[in-house]
């Protein structure tokens, strides 16, 4: 049996700067974007005009 009780102390790490920003920009990659849905109702008018202009036939 030993009598040596000393204990070896606990290692510390330095955090690498360049992964913590790498981290980042991978996280807000896969972050989900937020969805819009256009409302295609207050350009009903614009649409019409475009159909009315296809069927005109051209000069």
């Amino acid at each position: 049996m030993t009598t040596n009780m000393v204990r070896e102390s606990a290692k510390i790490y330095e955090f690498p700067v360049g992964d913590a920003a790498r981290i980042k920009a991978m996280r807000e990659r896969q972050t989900a974007k937020p969805v819009i849905y256009e409302s295609g109702s207050a350009s009903w008018y614009h649409e019409a005009a475009i159909r009315e202009a296809e069927r005109t036939p051209k000069q």
